[in-house]
């Protein structure tokens, strides 16, 4: 029970920090968001590096990093998992700092039912009614925005895909939380490094003191959260965890609105609606289940 409550903790620590992620991304809104996401991607590889170091897990990592690479299948899998991941790192910082914060929430809102989705048309999964209710009224919602608003919300459709897809490529490639973000962010790295230096008009020398050193720790502010939830499913039932990641976008919306002055037309509102009354079907089924297994 003390290792179950310990990972409901952990769970909740790291919903609350992805939560207010989007206040440290906003504070470097003067940095190009390319660049704020190449230095992260850069950052992200030094800060893994260290911690490889301090955890004395330099064999770990061998041993792992030699059977990916033997692995063409996992390799190419786990590259295609890095620019996935890339694609939701950037555009979630995009939206952010172009005042589409609360597209970025709802991007996260659904990204669950979206893996849901993907789940039933690649791994041909069995949906219960409810999850497939579900889906359903989100869809709706979807449209609802596209019909409303005139436009399909591609910032939120793109960040629920990208983390969907990521999640479901990643699902048979087998690598601790610690050496796959080393991995992925290493995958990257070189294009964003021939990004920096050969297209780039900006250089760390443009930006304050204070935007260097929001970049530098960037890479620390990226591991800690992931770390934390690696630790938090080893000790509590994903279920669980599951319950309350929805935390994550409901703080987004709250600072979207509240601190980053951010409207919500009557069009979105609409569909906003239909995505709520989803995830209220989502969870009560999810109860059910839970309930039914007991």
């Amino acid at each position: 029970m003390k290792k179950t409550n310990l990972g409901f903790l952990l769970g909740l620590v790291t919903y609350i920090l992805w939560g207010f992620l989007s206040l440290y991304w906003k504070l470097l809104s003067g940095v190009s968001s390319y660049n704020t996401f190449s230095y992260r991607i850069i950052f992200t590889v030094l800060t893994m590096l260290v911690y490889m170091v301090l955890s004395r897990n330099q064999r770990r990592y061998q041993i792992e990093i030699r059977e990916l690479v033997s692995d063409k299948k996992k390799l190419f899998m786990m590259v295609l998992a890095s620019f996935l991941i890339a694609i939701n790192w950037l555009t979630y910082i995009y939206a952010v700092a172009h005042g589409q914060a609360t597209q970025a929430s709802f991007g996260y809102y659904i990204m669950p039912l979206v893996s849901i989705l993907l789940a039933l048309i690649f791994l041909h999964e069995r949906l219960s009614p409810w999850m497939s209710l579900a889906i359903i009224i989100a869809g709706i919602g979807v449209g609802v925005l596209a019909v409303d608003t005139g436009q399909i919300p591609l910032i939120s459709v793109l960040l629920a895909l990208s983390f969907g897809l990521y999640g479901l490529v990643k699902k048979n490639v087998r690598l601790s939380s610690d050496v796959a973000m080393l991995v992925e962010s290493s995958l990257v790295a070189p294009f964003v490094l021939v990004y920096l230096l050969a297209f780039s008009k900006e250089s760390m020398l443009d930006y304050s003191c204070f935007e260097n050193i929001l970049l530098i720790l960037s890479g620390v502010v990226t591991a800690v959260p992931l770390l934390l939830f690696a630790e938090a499913v080893k000790r509590a039932p994903l279920n669980i965890i599951g319950f309350i990641q929805y935390i994550n976008p409901t703080i987004q919306l709250i600072i979207a609105v509240l601190i980053f002055k951010e409207t919500v037309a009557s069009g979105q509102l609409k569909g906003f609606v239909f995505i709520w009354i989803a995830i209220v079907v989502f969870v009560l089924g999810q109860l059910i289940v839970m309930r039914k297994n007991k």
